[in-house]
């Protein structure tokens, strides 16, 4: 028993140099800014789902400009290829989680990089809440 050979327990006893390998941020408050939620800032739109309940969502930024996007594309709705944007899923994602019924329509494609891409199709009705503005 006295050949045993003790374990590290914390990461610090196993790597006594890792305190000291990095860095602190000046201002942590200041690192990352807490998430928009819906009603709080941008732009309000009031939305119908598919089942007649109605609310309102407030957008800003690229899941706005997504958002609009898909109430321009109709039924037709949008892809990446025709609508192009870094990141569609995160904006769609963005949305849903607000309360947007949005399909994803996967579709095959040619060319020099054959696959596949995902249609986005807005299927809520979803119109600017110009309650009280200009």
């Amino acid at each position: 028993m006295s050949g045993e050979t003790k374990m590290a327990r914390t990461l610090l006893e196993q790597d006594p140099g890792r305190a000291e390998s990095h860095a602190n941020a000046a201002h942590p408050q200041t690192v990352t800014q807490p998430k928009a939620t819906g009603h709080k800032r941008g732009v309000p739109y009031r939305v119908k789902t598919g089942t007649g309940e109605t609310f309102t969502i407030a957008v800003q930024g690229r899941d706005r400009w997504a958002l609009e996007e898909l109430r321009k594309a109709g039924t037709n709705g949008c892809t990446p290829i025709d609508n192009p944007a870094p990141r569609w899923s995160a904006y769609v994602f963005n949305l849903r989680e607000l309360g947007l019924e949005i399909e994803t329509v996967t579709e095959p494609h040619e060319g020099d990089f054959p696959g596949y891409h995902g249609r986005y199709v807005l299927r809520c009705d979803v119109v600017l809440d110009r309650k009280g503005g200009a």
